[in-house]
């Protein structure tokens, strides 16, 4: 197989992730270090006061010493506690929740990830020209074909006849939609802006270049899309090489630096190639003319693109 901002990015914003990710760092540490720190002063002033009971300065540092250990543990808590009533749908809130604990592991995968990584030569189950039964994981899965429709609600439009035709979601809405639909879907959380950038840079519907993404790299379990930032089984070019992706009998996948520079690259060359009159692989604007090309011999493809696309869209009810 060979993509205007909203003011509002969530985790997408490199620079809110890196500042909030410090933030949680450092009250992490500080709930740990100074607490110890005060205790200990305060064990050494009870030590004195055992020593000289009558020395009436030492009372109030005790007790100065043992309310601040009390609100300096406290503070992290509070901070939590206050984002979490903020919710989801506020983008720093869902960005703290998002961002790396040092004790933990991260909730999603991480944006900019750009150290590369020994990739097992597997190429995935999401092979150029393999069909693949069952690709949802849906036990009433069939192959049936779905007919297209135009669905719009409020501002928001999906159409399957026509993904050329943008969603007119913000990156605040697309979080917002995301964390409705659940489950792996979060994953994307992360690069809700740059998918929006995509959208409106080239004309490429965010339910349909989700759908594409979700498949293909599992939503974003796959090894390519975890080691290779590929999250659309794209092939190696010049400018991207397979730097050990794996490969099968279509060739080599791409390496990407980062997941952002992947969806720009994945809706310009589905614009470009396939989307667009006169384009190399132009045969329509609806999922069943892209997969000719895209995944020759796959009659599952486009069915379980516009399934993911429909299932987002339906969410968007639930949170406008």
């Amino acid at each position: 197989m060979l993509v205007l901002a909203s003011v509002y990015s969530g985790c997408s914003s490199t620079a809110l992730g890196a500042v909030l990710s410090i933030m949680k760092r450092a009250l992490d540490l500080i709930q740990i270090i100074v607490p110890i720190l005060l205790m200990i002063s305060l064990a050494f002033s009870l030590i004195k006061l055992m020593g000289d009971p009558d020395n009436k300065k030492l009372l109030p540092r005790i007790k100065n010493a043992a309310l601040a250990t009390v609100i300096v543990f406290m503070i992290p808590v509070f901070v939590n506690a206050v984002m979490g009533m903020l919710g989801e749908n506020f983008s720093v809130s869902a960005c703290w929740k998002s961002v790396k604990n040092p004790s933990g592991r991260s909730t999603y995968i991480s944006p900019y990830e750009t150290k590369k990584q020994k990739v097992i030569p597997n190429p995935d189950d999401y092979e150029k020209g393999k069909k693949r039964e069952n690709p949802t994981g849906d036990s009433s899965y069939t192959a049936e074909v779905i007919e297209g429709t135009a669905q719009q609600y409020k501002d928001v439009v999906w159409d399957s006849t026509n993904v050329t035709r943008i969603s007119n979601l913000t990156s605040t809405q697309l979080i917002a939609v995301l964390n409705a639909h659940g489950g792996k879907a979060k994953n994307f959380i992360p690069y809700a802006q740059g998918l929006i950038t995509a959208e409106q840079k080239y004309s490429v519907n965010v339910f349909f270049l989700i759908g594409i993404e979700a498949l293909e790299s599992g939503w974003i379990t796959s090894n390519i899309s975890r080691n290779c930032n590929n999250l659309g089984g794209v092939r190696e070019t010049a400018s991207h090489p397979s730097n050990g992706c794996g490969r099968n009998s279509g060739g080599g996948f791409a390496y990407f630096n980062s997941v952002p520079e992947f969806i720009d690259y994945h809706a310009k060359m589905l614009h470009n190639s396939y989307l667009t009159p006169g384009g190399k692989y132009y045969e329509g604007t609806t999922p069943y003319d892209v997969v000719k090309h895209y995944c020759p011999g796959s009659s599952t493809w486009p069915v379980s693109v516009i399934k993911i696309g429909n299932s987002l869209f339906n969410d968007v009810k639930k949170v406008m």
